[in-house]
């Protein structure tokens, strides 16, 4: 089980979306019961950016970040829908989306690889993955909502089907193809205007675990409980973020 997030700010108008479960207690992230399966006709579009690593260590972070929020925008902005499951991974993301914006979610893809390519000159992979082969591999893809507060709600996904697509992507199965020169995608909207935060102990950490091959849900759960439990003994629960939030500087 793998947990992720989104940031949705609009009311969810799909009946999936709007059905899922709203926790507000961040440490409910851990609670399986909180998830529902995506619906069987739905798809995962997966991206990120080729040697990323690389680029990073470059001082080519800023960029590589952008590359990958791209695909959120240029996704949701096709589609006319913000309330859709996504998730945001640094270097690339994943949008779940129904069947019926195949066609639309495909040419979005298409787009935004040539304007990552043209605009930033990264490569971006990108693929559509049926959530029906996902589950023919006896993954699957799960979600929940947490509410953060009144105007905003975080994604959580679960069933290990998002690593298993991204694995498949980059072993070169369900890939798209850019778009043909000068295509642009809907960028509206893309912009971070947040000021770097200061560690106030030296370091920020972030804690990645990733389930083994015995799929062992409730070990995870455990896993997950315990973290959250340590860093709520914390200072603000070890909230990294001040209390008035970050800085807001120009939009770059």
């Amino acid at each position: 089980m793998c947990y992720c997030m989104l940031m949705e700010t609009a009311a969810a108008s799909d009946p999936f979306v709007a059905s899922l479960p709203v926790f507000a207690k961040f440490e409910s992230v851990a609670d399986i019961d909180n998830y529902r399966p995506l619906p069987d006709g739905w798809a995962l579009a997966t991206a990120d950016i080729v040697g990323s690593t690389k680029a990073i260590e470059a001082g080519r972070y800023k960029t590589v970040n952008m590359a990958g929020a791209s695909v959120i925008s240029a996704l949701l902005n096709a589609l006319g829908r913000q309330d859709l499951p996504f998730v945001f991974g640094g270097d690339g993301a994943l949008v779940a989306f129904p069947s019926s914006a195949l066609e639309i979610t495909r040419n979005a893809l298409a787009a935004v690889q040539r304007w990552v390519a043209d605009e930033l000159a990264l490569t971006l992979r990108a693929a559509i993955v049926p959530i029906a082969d996902i589950r023919a591999q006896g993954l699957d893809v799960r979600v929940a909502r947490f509410r953060a507060s009144e105007a905003v709600f975080y994604a959580m996904f679960a069933g290990g089907g998002g690593s298993w697509a991204e694995a498949e992507m980059k072993a070169g199965r369900y890939l798209i193809d850019p778009a043909p020169a000068n295509a642009r995608p809907d960028l509206t909207g893309l912009s971070c205007r947040w000021s770097p935060i200061e560690a106030r102990h030296g370091e920020i950490v972030s804690i990645i675990a990733i389930p083994g091959a015995s799929r062992d849900v409730r070990g995870f759960q455990v896993l997950a409980s315990d973290i959250i439990a340590l860093v709520g003994r914390q200072e603000r629960d070890g909230h990294p973020v001040p209390v008035n939030g970050p800085a807001y500087g120009f939009s770059p």
